[in-house]
C-alpha cells in the first residue's frame, strides 16, 4: 500500500470516479486530488439515488478531502474499502453513515497537514482559511475517527506516525481496537469475524 505523503508538495492526480449499479454506487479509485470534492459533488448531483461509495485510495489533499467527507456525512452514504484506504481517505471512510471493508482491505494512518503550500496564491490562502475553519469544528478528521470508534491507541498511532510513513491495519486489528464497521465479501454479503479469520488464515497459508 502506498499513501500520499503529506509533506510532499506536488501535484496529486484526481481520482477516477464511475457510477454503477443503476446509479446507486460510485466507484472511486486513485488520489484525493484538488478537484476531488468537485468531482464528488457532480456525481452526487447527477445521481440522487446514490447510496454507496466503493473506494481504493492512498489519500491526498486535506482541503478537498475534508470537503468531500462533509458531503458524505450529509448524504448518509455507505463507504466500502476495496483494497486500501490511507491518509485522507480514512477521513472519508470514518465520516460515512456506515463503514464497510472487504476482508483483505487495509487502512493506513499517519500524520497529515493541509498541503496548502502546494497551491498557488490566492488558493494557498483560501486553503489555509478553510482548513482552520474545518479543524476548529466538529466536522474534522479526528472527530470523524472518534465517531467511527477509533480508540485512543489508534488516535495516538495516527498522530505519532510520521507523514512519510504509514501505519497499516487490517480488519482484525481495527475490530480489536473498537472501530465500528462491517466486513463484506465481493458480493456484498456480510462476513462474521470467524469467517474473516478463516479467510485471512487461508490466504496466509497460500503465500
Amino acid at each position: 500500500m502506498q499513501g500520499q505523503k503529506s509533506t510532499t508538495l506536488r501535484q496529486v492526480e484526481d481520482a477516477r470516479m464511475q457510477v454503477g449499479e443503476q446509479g446507486t454506487v460510485l466507484r472511486i479509485e486513485g488520489s484525493v486530488g484538488r478537484n476531488f470534492a468537485t468531482q464528488l459533488q457532480a456525481a452526487l448531483d447527477a445521481n440522487p439515488s446514490l447510496q454507496r461509495i466503493d473506494i481504493t485510495s492512498g489519500g491526498g489533499y486535506a482541503q478537498s478531502g475534508l470537503e468531500a467527507a462533509r458531503m458524505i456525512r450529509r448524504r448518509n452514504l455507505i463507504v466500502r474499502v476495496h483494497s486500501h484506504c490511507a491518509s485522507m481517505c480514512v477521513g472519508l471512510w470514518a465520516a460515512a453513515a456506515q463503514r464497510q471493508m472487504e476482508p483483505d482491505a487495509l487502512i493506513g494512518l499517519h500524520q497529515w497537514n493541509a498541503q496548502c503550500e502546494a497551491f498557488p496564491s490566492p488558493a494557498r490562502e483560501e486553503c489555509r482559511h478553510q482548513i482552520q475553519f474545518m479543524t476548529d469544528h466538529d466536522s474534522s478528521y479526528d472527530a470523524w475517527l472518534r465517531d467511527a470508534g477509533f480508540n485512543q491507541y489508534l488516535l495516538d498511532l495516527q498522530s505519532s506516525t510520521a507523514a512519510e510513513d504509514i501505519a497499516v491495519l487490517d480488519v482484525l486489528q481495527l475490530w480489536e481496537n473498537g472501530v465500528d464497521f462491517s466486513v463484506v465479501n465481493r458480493d456484498g454479503r456480510r462476513m462474521s469475524r470467524a469467517e474473516v479469520q478463516q479467510h485471512l488464515a487461508a490466504k496466509s497459508r497460500s503465500r
